[in-house]
């Protein structure tokens, strides 16, 4: 349980960070959460997968997102297989090289799972 909230956060933040075209190449791409290896892939058209694996095979949450370069909103599809038709919200913060996002926990609709923590993501690709 603990990897899929981390996995949730991760999500959300990178979501966010899409969203912009000025930061959209910061935030897009595969992470990995640095405790839990919950891996979030951000696409550059806004969608966004978790998953524990690597290859994002078999997700289990995925949805929308978006980035303004700060704040990072992740809204899970209505068929998600993880807090469904909820969102959550993160702010987010990128180390100088861009490899590592620092997320801090803001909000989060889902009452049915912990995922309400701050995280460190390391960039594993573009």
């Amino acid at each position: 349980m603990r990897r899929l909230s981390a996995l949730l956060v991760a999500v959300t933040v990178l979501a966010a960070a899409c969203s912009s075209s000025d930061t959209s190449e910061q935030i897009e791409g595969v992470w990995e959460e640095a405790t839990n290896a919950v891996v979030l892939g951000l696409d550059e058209g806004g969608q966004y997968e978790v998953a524990q694996d690597p290859d994002l095979a078999e997700p289990f949450e995925w949805g929308d997102y978006t980035f303004d370069g700060e704040t990072l909103t992740m809204n899970a599809a209505p068929d998600s297989d993880y807090c469904g038709n909820s969102s959550i919200t993160w702010t987010v913060e990128f180390s100088d090289d861009g490899e590592q996002a620092d997320v801090t926990f803001v909000e989060d609709s889902c009452t049915g799972a912990p995922r309400a923590q701050d995280m460190i993501w390391i960039r594993q690709s573009s």
